[in-house]
């Protein structure tokens, strides 16, 4: 490594000597996103950069987890106080992406 300059070359050289997708790292981020439940009482934005950061690391262990499917997996992870949202959603057939989401919540 003492040849290399920046960083960012030092990084990239280890992840290419010792990175590799780990099949049980990329479970234990899905098993986040999949059990996680918005709190009583907690704000929908919290909730839903809370969920954001669950796939970001799921996809970094090579997960691939559509945006349609994500904003579903969020309506189903809302708290009951949302169910009348999440039920215009369905019935409605809606189709958001994650930043309309966060808008409408």
């Amino acid at each position: 490594m003492e040849n290399v300059e920046t960083t960012y070359d030092i990084m990239e050289q280890l992840q290419e000597m010792f990175g590799h997708k780990s099949a049980q790292a990329s479970f234990e981020d899905t098993k986040k996103y999949v059990n996680c439940r918005m709190a009583p009482g907690q704000h929908a934005h919290d909730h839903l950069i809370k969920m954001t950061n669950y796939f970001q690391e799921a996809e970094l262990h090579g997960a691939i987890v559509d945006e349609k499917t994500q904003v579903g997996i969020i309506l189903n992870s809302l708290a009951p106080n949302f169910l009348t949202f999440t039920t215009y959603y369905f019935l409605n057939k809606l189709d958001y992406g994650m930043t309309q989401l966060l808008n409408e919540l």
